[in-house]
C-alpha cells in the first residue's frame, strides 16, 4: 500500500511536469515533442502496473523534459524517494539531474546538495562530503546549508576539529548566530576532544578544550564536569569544588552526579565536616533523595549508625527512593534477631534488583530511557537532552 501511494505521487509527478511541457511551451519544437513526453507518461504508467517501479522510474526521469519549471519537479521527486527509503532510486534521480548540459548554477547546487543528502542516507560519507566541499568552496548561497550536513559528517566520523571549525562558519552568519542546537553541540565537540586529551593524560591541553567549551554555551554541565574533573587531578580541590558546586545551582538535577566528587575534593583537603555543613545546606535547600541518602552515610560514617537510621526514619517518608529504602534497611539488620535479619537481607535483596532493573536517564526530547548517561541520544541523535531522573521515581 505504501509502495502504491509513492508511485501514485510519481505518476502526478510525472504529469504535472508532461503539463507543463505542453501548455507553458514557447515554441513549435516543444509543442512538437509533447506528443513524445505524452507517450513515455504511459510507457511509464504500464511498468508501474507490471510491478517495474526501477524501468517506470528511468521512463518518468527521460520523460520530464528539462527547463526551468521542470527541474524542481526532479528534486522534489528525489527526495521523496529519499524520505520513502527508496536511496539508490533518489541517487539516481538526483546524478541524472546532475549530468543534464545547461543546468542553471543555482540549480546545480540544489541538486549537488540533495545528492549529498542522498549519499549521506546511503552512508557513503566520503562521496557526499566532497560535494559539500564543493558547495561551500564555490561560496554559494548553498553553503550555509552545506555546513550543516558536513558538521553531521564530521560528527559520525568523530573529526571533532573539522566539525569545530565548520560550527565556527556557521556561527558567524547572524542568521545561525543564537541557534541553540549549534551552540550545544560545538560545546560537546569541544568537549569530545578535552576527553581524548584526558585519557593521554595531557590535563592542561584537555582543560583548554573544557574552557572552549564555554565560548558556545556558557552554561555546559558537561563541559562543567570535565574542568572539576580536570582540577581535582591537577589537585586544585578548591576550584573542582567551586566548579561542582555551579552545577548543583544550573542543574539540580545532576546533584547525584557529582555529590560523590564532592565528598572525595573535601577528604582529599581534610575537611569531610566542611562536606556534612555542605550536604546539609543542600538539603534544607531542596530535600533531594540522593541528599538524604549522601547525609545517613556521612552520619554513618562519622557518628553512628543509630543517628543515620533516625535521620532516614525522620525523612524518608516524604523523599522516597529506592536506594534509600535499600540503606534503611541495611542499617536496621545489626540490631535485628537472626530470623528477622534472613527476611531484611531477602527484602534488602530485592528492592536492589527492582532499582537495578530501572532506568536512570531520559531524554527530554524522544524519552529514550537508559541506565547510562549518555551526551548524545542514541535514539533522536540530539546532544545534551538526556537527564538524570528523579531519584523518588518508584
Amino acid at each position: 500500500m505504501e509502495n502504491l501511494s509513492l508511485y501514485l505521487l510519481l505518476l502526478v509527478a510525472m504529469g504535472c511536469g508532461w503539463g507543463l511541457a505542453l501548455f507553458t511551451g514557447r515554441n513549435r519544437r516543444r509543442l512538437r515533442h509533447s506528443r513524445d513526453i505524452f507517450d513515455d507518461y504511459f510507457v511509464g504508467l504500464n511498468y508501474l502496473l507490471n510491478d517495474e517501479p526501477d524501468e517506470a522510474i528511468d521512463t518518468f526521469i527521460k520523460a520530464l523534459e528539462l527547463n526551468s519549471e521542470t527541474v524542481e519537479t526532479h528534486l522534489a521527486l528525489g527526495a521523496l524517494l529519499r524520505r520513502r527509503g527508496k536511496v539508490d532510486n533518489a541517487i539516481k534521480v538526483h546524478q541524472a539531474l546532475l549530468a543534464r548540459p545547461g543546468l542553471e548554477s543555482n540549480f546545480t547546487d540544489a541538486t549537488r546538495l540533495q545528492l549529498a543528502i542522498d549519499y549521506i542516507s546511503a552512508g557513503l560519507l566520503d562521496r557526499a562530503e566532497r560535494l559539500l566541499n564543493e558547495i561551500l568552496n564555490e561560496c554559494s548561497p548553498m553553503k550555509w546549508d552545506a555546513l550543516r550536513h558536513l558538521i553531521d559528517i564530521y560528527q559520525t566520523e568523530k573529526e571533532w576539529e573539522s566539525a569545530i571549525s565548520c560550527s565556527n562558519q556557521l556561527l558567524a552568519n547572524s542568521a545561525y548566530k543564537r541557534d541553540p542546537e549549534i551552540r550545544v553541540a560545538a560545546a560537546n565537540f569541544c568537549c569530545e576532544l578535552a576527553d581524548q586529551l584526558l585519557v593521554r593524560e595531557q590535563l592542561n591541553k584537555a582543560k583548554e578544550h573544557a574552557r572552549m567549551s564555554f565560548t558556545f554555551d556558557r552554561k555546559s554541565i558537561r563541559a562543567s564536569l570535565l574542568l572539576a574533573r580536570i582540577e581535582q587531578l591537577l589537585g586544585n580541590y578548591k576550584a573542582a569544588i567551586k566548579e561542582l558546586i555551579r552545577i548543583r545551582k544550573n542543574y539540580p538535577e545532576f546533584t547525584g552526579a557529582i555529590l560523590q566528587q564532592l565528598e572525595l575534593c573535601y577528604a582529599r583537603m581534610d575537611a569531610s565536616a566542611d562536606f556534612g555543613k555542605l550536604l546539609a545546606d543542600f538539603f534544607a535547600q531542596s530535600p533531594d533523595s540522593n541528599v538524604l541518602l549522601a547525609l545517613a552515610r556521612h552520619k554513618k560514617k562519622f557518628t553512628d549508625s543509630a543517628e543515620a537510621l533516625s535521620f532516614l526514619r525522620e525523612h524518608i517518608q516524604q523523599t522516597p527512593s529506592l536506594p534509600a529504602i535499600v540503606e534503611t534497611l541495611g542499617l536496621q539488620l545489626p540490631s535485628t534477631d537472626s530470623e528477622i535479619q534472613v527476611n531484611f537481607s531477602l527484602l534488602q535483596q530485592a528492592v536492589k534488583q527492582l532499582q537495578q532493573r530501572k532506568a536512570a536517564y531520559q531524554c527530554h526530547h524522544c524519552g529514550y530511557e537508559s541506565k547510562t548517561l549518555y551526551w548524545l541520544c542514541p535514539s533522536c541523535q540530539k546532544w545534551d537532552k538526556i537527564r538524570p531522573l528523579p531519584a523518588t521515581r518508584l
